[in-house]
Formats: structure tokens, sequence, C-alpha cells
């Protein structure tokens, strides 16, 4: 939580409480929150769909979820905050008891016991290790406790704020604001839309599409016109751009563009190349121009080790050498993309939403990659890579770059937390 003078001290339960949406950027529902501790401090957050009552699969659920946690080679100990969808008004009928039980078996069999742990309903709160009456009287402490304790007041004079679900977030920022440019984007989309899906990957079309990418990320917060913003969002439905595109931005042009070169995913040329209008006259700049790396057999295996794993998450290449994502580019690139979003409509806005999945996965922020994944499959059913990444979270798969404390993303305070969606 930061050097010493900015940390906040947890002491009574409506305190702990208080900080976990603060940690998840908003109040959890239906959820299960897990907090790794090391000695008596707080460690990763981790948020995962609370399970069906008395549902058959238990101890995968606490299974994934502990090893999840165990990921921090760090944590000792854990704290674990079930968000009911009630109160817990029967003291003889606990609703989520057999899932809390098989989360301390399996959080003890990872090094990880649970040293507290509560119950949060729609009105009440309460211990889940003091069930006697007299002392935790049913069905609880008033839920304004936790809004009054001194560390959510704490958190909001320091200007964190406890926002919407990430679903209702997301919406607002990918709805069309500006209808006269979104119609704009569409109609210059219809001179590049067809031709850069059929010949996007191209050798020289995919350099003209890098280096459009590029451009528009390095004059970011400065927004991309219409036709530009159009050639963009065009070029992603190409799958191969797409993927290369994805690896840009978490690393370079030249280093995508070599790794897709030495995969053999460009093609040759058979249009002639297309590029933005008005993008310096109608050609390429100098000093955007994207290249091959060089043709060293040893670059060529790198850019291709590495195009695979930045892609898929992944961060060990085979020597030795730690390549994740370059999360200053990647962190100018979600605005940008969220611009494109709210520029575009219908099946043109899938790609750019799978693309913000595939950046909030690789965040290790699994309901956020979750809600862009099913919104882009909305908007096209069926969208491969949004179906293929959806599943690796529904198995409670994360990214290894964001299990890794040398690759992964640390941005700002209330969007920290690993947010897993089981």
């Amino acid at each position: 939580m930061g050097n010493q003078a900015d940390k906040i001290r947890v002491s009574a339960g409506e305190d702990l409480l208080a900080f976990i949406p603060h940690m998840v950027g908003y109040w959890p529902k239906h959820s299960i929150v897990c907090i790794g501790m090391s000695g008596k401090r707080l460690r990763a957050t981790m948020r995962l769909d609370l399970p069906p009552d008395h549902g058959p699969d238990a101890r995968h659920f606490a299974t994934v979820a502990a090893s999840q946690l165990a990921s921090d080679s760090e944590a000792d100990g854990c704290l674990i905050a079930i968000f009911g969808r009630d109160d817990w008004a029967d003291p003889e009928n606990f609703p989520q008891a057999e899932t809390f039980l098989a989360l301390r078996k399996a959080f003890a069999e990872e090094g990880l016991p649970v040293r507290d742990a509560w119950y949060v309903g729609d009105e009440h709160w309460r211990s889940l290790e003091c069930t006697d009456a007299a002392c935790c009287p049913w069905p609880g402490k008033n839920n304004a406790s936790i809004k009054e304790s001194f560390v959510n007041t704490e958190f909001i004079f320091r200007g964190s704020m406890v926002r919407e679900s990430p679903k209702e977030q997301i919406q607002e920022r990918i709805s069309v604001k500006d209808k006269a440019f979104a119609a704009a984007v569409v109609a210059a989309g219809n001179d590049v839309r067809k031709p850069l899906a059929e010949f996007g990957s191209g050798e020289k079309q995919m350099a003209a599409n890098l280096g459009a990418w590029d451009f528009s990320l390095a004059r970011w917060p400065a927004t991309p016109d219409a036709d530009m913003a159009a050639f963009l969002i065009a070029s992603l439905a190409d799958t191969t751009v797409r993927d290369t595109v994805i690896v840009a931005l978490a690393s370079t042009a030249d280093h995508a563009f070599t790794g897709a070169a030495a995969m053999g995913l460009l093609e040759a040329d058979t249009n002639p190349v297309l590029v933005p209008r008005n993008w310096y006259g109608g050609s390429q700049s100098a000093e955007c121009t994207v290249a091959i790396e060089g043709y060293s057999e040893t670059r060529y295996l790198r850019a291709c080790r590495d195009f695979g794993n930045i892609l898929v998450g992944e961060i060990d290449d085979g020597d030795s050498r730690i390549v994740g994502p370059d999360w200053n580019r990647l962190d100018r690139a979600q605005p940008l993309l969220e611009f494109l979003a709210a520029a575009s409509s219908g099946a043109d806005k899938c790609p750019v939403l799978c693309v913000l999945g595939w950046i909030q996965w690789c965040k290790g922020r699994g309901t956020w990659a979750g809600e862009y994944f099913q919104l882009c499959q909305e908007f096209q059913p069926g969208y491969r890579l949004a179906h293929l990444l959806d599943q690796l979270l529904a198995v409670g798969h994360i990214a290894a770059c964001a299990k890794d404390q040398r690759t992964a993303w640390h941005g700002l305070r209330e969007e920290t937390a690993d947010d897993q969606a089981a």
C-alpha cells in the first residue's frame, strides 16, 4: 500500500471491509474477495464471482482460488469476505457453508491459512469466526458501519472513490457520445473496410497498419480524425493484423512486425497499399515507417517467441529474458481504444472491445476482461479470440504476466487489485 507515510491501518472488521471496494474499485456484489497477507501486511486482492448456493464444484472453485493467491510467494495467510445474495438471517443455515469450508481447506493446503473471514449481505455483515449471539447478535452489524468506518473516510479524503460496477463503467466508456463524429467514421470506413479485411496482412500493408497505430499512439491524447479512426478500426477486421497490433501496443511496432514475419504471418501484397487520408499527405512519414529489426536469425527467433508469449500473456521465452507488456504503451493505448470503441458501432466495435479485454486480462482484472469479452460477442456472436479468452477466465486461468511482480501492471491504487472472475 505504498510507503510508510501512505499506509492505512486496518484493525476492525468494518475497516477491512471498507478497504475492499476501494481496492477493487467498486462495491462487490455476489462475490468472494480473498486478500493475501504477509505477516500483518495486506497483499494481493482477488475477487471471484460467488458460486451457486450448495454448488457441486465447491472444491474445484476453492482449489482455483487458493492456487491463484498462492502465486504471491510472500503471502503466508489470507482473509476472506463473502458478499452474499441476501443477509445471513438463520444461524443454522449458512448459504455458502460448503464453499467456505472448501476455501479454508484449500488455502491451508497452499500454506495460506485463513486468519479471518466475514459475510456481507444486503444490509448486514458479520464475522464468520464468531457465531455467539451474545457477542455478535443476528443478523449482524448494519452495512452503514462500513461506510462510516475510519478506513473508508481516509480513502475518500485521499481521493479514492468507489464507483459503479465494471459493466456500468464499460458501457459509459464505449457508448457513442458524438453521433456526428461516429457517423463520419462510419462513412470514412466505407473506402477501407473491405480491402483491409481481405488484404490487411500483406507485408507492406501490415507496415502501414502498424505505422498508423504507432502514429496515433504517439500523438495521444490528441484524438485521431475520422479518417484515421476509421482506418484503425477497419484494420482490426483482419485477425492477423489484430494480433500483430496487440503485440505492437505491448512492445514496439518494429518488434511486432519482425515477430509476424518470423512466424510466417505476412503475405505478399496483391493490392495497392492503403493509408489513412490526410496522413502526411497520404503517405507514411519516415519517422513512422515500420521495418524488420534486422534479418539475423537471433532477432527472428526472439521476435517469434516474444510475439507468441505476449499474445498469450506468458513471460518465459526460454533464454533467461523476462519479456512482459510495456505498460507505459498499453496505458496510453487503453484510452485510445476506448475512444475508437465510442466512435464505432455494430460488428466494427467487436475487435476493439476484444483488444480492450485482452489488456484487462493481462492486468489480471478478470471481471473487467470478462465484461469486455462478453460484450464483444454480443456485437459479433462467436468472435473466436474473445470466446477463447473468456473460456480461460471461466476456468480461473490468469495471464502469467499478471502474476509475476517483474511484469505485472502497477497502476492506479483503485485498479491494482487482482480481480478474477471464476
